[in-house]
């Protein structure tokens, strides 16, 4: 496979990584990973983080790659967690934001990816894919990971855990950014 068509995702989380072979499966795209990525910076937008993550990691190791950024945005906490979800799953857990949100009512929150692609040839190139839905009352389903088991998707009845692994890549954010990211990779490598 000539250079050009390889292409790396940095990563820690081996969850994310599943879920992004899965869906870059239907696109022809076969990534490899790297168990690490660049340092994430602080900031309110997915984006900004990924972005600084992927130059930093090609930097660092010098291979065609792309990372992945998430945050989760609950409305009647202003947005928090955002970009520090994983600080947040970490320090919190599900029962933790679950009893922030105990006798809330307005319970919206949106799923924001953001996939970073460089090459060294560029600045980094950024994919986002968003999920509207609710936090459930109470965990649900033994699938997915993070925040998955409370969040329900918007016409949905099912929490991202309680969902199978194709029926999640179905709606979720993070297949929305890789089939942007996917797409426009393909294009690239095929001109």
């Amino acid at each position: 496979m000539p250079e050009s068509h390889r292409v790396w995702f940095a990563t820690s989380n081996a969850h994310k990584f599943e879920e992004c072979k899965f869906v870059l499966k239907e696109l022809g795209i076969f990534p490899r990973r790297l168990p690490s990525k660049g340092r994430e910076i602080q900031a309110g937008d997915p984006s900004d983080v990924a972005v600084h993550a992927a130059a930093e990691a090609y930097r660092r190791l010098r291979k065609p790659l792309f990372v992945e950024d998430t945050g989760l945005f609950i409305d009647s906490l202003n947005g928090f967690p955002g970009t520090f979800a994983s600080f947040a799953f970490k320090t919190l857990g599900v029962e933790g934001i679950l009893k922030l949100m105990d006798g809330v009512t307005a319970r919206d929150a949106e799923f924001v990816s953001a996939v970073a692609f460089c090459d060294g040839a560029a600045r980094p190139r950024g994919f986002t894919g968003r999920l509207k839905g609710r936090l459930a009352a109470s965990p649900s389903g033994r699938g997915g990971f993070g925040f998955d088991p409370i969040f329900v998707p918007r016409g949905a009845s099912l929490t991202l855990a309680q969902m199978t692994l194709a029926e999640k890549c179905a709606v979720s954010h993070r297949a929305r950014a890789l089939r942007e990211f996917g797409g426009w990779f393909n294009m690239r490598r095929s001109g």
